[in-house]
């Protein structure tokens, strides 16, 4: 996260960006995170469903907020 517009809250104190928690800050639940993030990988790679799911838990197994 580069800018304040990246962390969560606009608050660079923050250790949750701002696309995993709510305006407030505060994060927001993983199986809302996790939904999010397998639409967007399946419109932006056009995959299926599966692949989607498989490559958004292997890369939030590697986010602080989601280990």
């Amino acid at each position: 996260m580069l800018k304040p517009s990246d962390f969560g809250g606009r608050n660079d104190k923050n250790r949750y960006c701002a696309h995993c928690s709510y305006p407030d800050g505060n994060l927001k639940p993983r199986h809302e995170i996790r939904e999010n993030m397998i639409a967007y990988f399946m419109k932006m790679k056009r995959t299926d469903r599966a692949s989607a799911e498989k490559f958004v838990d292997e890369l939030m197994a590697g986010m602080p907020a989601w280990q």
